[in-house]
């Protein structure tokens, strides 16, 4: 073996060494936890209680950094350009899956470019009214929609509520226009107050407003009614047939992170998910399912890109 050579292959000796050694003493450090939408919403409270409990079983904590902005496209390119070394991590919404078909200036292709690390349960998404709609189902929506001489807006923070949207304003035949917003927070007020007449929105943080009268619920996004809130219907039963949206939220890390820190972040997600603060949680957030592996959590992201691309292909969506 010639001096060239043999400084090659030293070199690369040590850099295995030093990955060995990093992955064996991993998490020597904080980490931080990007969720790609604004803060107050319950995808950011689920993200904060999974932080905690991480915390805790990780022996350092575990930074939410919320980064809203493009769709959610911002926060998961930060994820995407990081350091595979398990120290910044992506609490993505399963509507990530959706945004490489429906913009053109995503960060990233495919949702699978991404280690995944876990699934943990996802937010159902039901449409809303402000009380001030005279509107009680969604078919008096719909023909309200329609006899209206300006369009209706509906606030939207990401792709799956433009999805479910879609499905709707399809199969009853009116329109709504999108007005961005970068989290349901943001909306709120305008929803509340009318100024936007509609939106999509995660049950758990239109549920509150529903109970108070302010907003009023037509119709979520599942196979069969929430039991929380019984007296709503599925989309199914006001005529949407489409099927219903898949949800979760995705624990993931960089391209080509160690399967040893995948392993131990894994595990750490799940003996969280397990935990009494934790479920009690999810239940006030009412959002369901428990922790995923990560195999299973690759393959719900294949069947949520799935979805999306038919959804694409059917419609022409765009967000562009």
């Amino acid at each position: 073996m010639n001096l060239l050579n043999t400084g090659l292959f030293v070199g690369a000796l040590a850099l295995l060494t030093a990955s060995a050694e990093a992955q064996a003493t991993y998490p020597s450090k904080p980490i931080r936890l990007i969720v790609p939408i604004a803060a107050g919403g319950p995808s950011d409270a689920a993200a904060r209680a999974l932080a905690r409990g991480l915390t805790v079983r990780l022996g350092q904590e575990v930074l939410v950094d919320n980064r809203p902005g493009g769709s959610t496209g911002l926060g998961a390119g930060a994820v995407l350009n990081a350091a595979p070394d398990g120290y910044t991590l992506l609490f993505a919404l399963a509507s990530n899956a959706g945004l490489p078909h429906l913009s053109k200036v995503s960060p990233y292709r495919s949702l699978g470019e991404f280690s995944p690390v876990s699934a943990i349960g996802g937010n159902t998404q039901c449409l809303v009214v402000p009380a001030s709609v005279p509107a009680k189902t969604l078919a008096e929506f719909a023909a309200y929609a329609r006899s209206s001489t300006q369009p209706l807006m509906r606030g939207s923070n990401n792709v799956a509520e433009d999805m479910v949207a879609g499905q709707i304003t399809s199969a009853l035949g009116f329109k709504l226009e999108r007005v961005p917003y970068k989290g349901f927070p943001q909306m709120l007020p305008d929803l509340l107050e009318g100024r936007v007449q509609a939106a999509v929105a995660p049950v758990g943080a239109s549920a509150p407003h529903v109970r108070s009268g302010r907003l009023v619920m037509l119709g979520c996004s599942t196979a069969e009614r929430i039991a929380a809130l019984p007296m709503v219907p599925t989309l199914g039963e006001s005529g949407v047939s489409a099927a219903p949206l898949i949800t979760a939220h995705f624990v993931l890390g960089p391209p080509r992170l160690p399967a040893e820190i995948v392993e131990r972040l894994a595990t750490a997600v799940h003996q969280t998910a397990l935990t009494t603060d934790f479920r009690q949680e999810m239940e006030r957030l009412l959002i369901v399912g428990g922790a995923r592996p990560p195999a299973e959590a690759r393959e719900l992201i294949r069947q949520a890109e799935a979805q999306y691309v038919q959804y694409v292909r059917e419609t022409g969506a765009s967000i562009d």
